[in-house]
């Protein structure tokens, strides 16, 4: 009875604890691959000219380009604009 370990590893422990290093292999390198693959997101823009705040006038040009409004309208709207400031 040499060398038999009782409450020893049996073969069926030995399969399993390879099942779970190959497991733990692949979930690190499915990890590692997933951070170096993740595509980047781009900071915030920074203020320009492009992103300031529009007037009522600019807003009501681009409807009319939209054809939101027909031509009538915007020159009401347009004068009633003009009038309250």
């Amino acid at each position: 009875m040499m060398g038999n370990y009782a409450g020893g590893m049996g073969g069926v422990g030995w399969v399993l604890m390879g099942l779970l290093s190959v497991t733990l292999i692949v979930a690190i390198v499915w990890m590692v691959v997933g951070m170096v693959t993740q595509p980047r997101q781009e900071s915030a823009p920074a203020a320009t000219p492009e992103s300031r705040i529009d007037t009522p006038a600019d807003i009501l040009k681009r409807r009319l380009a939209r054809g939101e409004i027909d031509t009538a309208t915007y020159e009401e709207l347009s004068s009633t604009i003009d009038k309250v400031r």
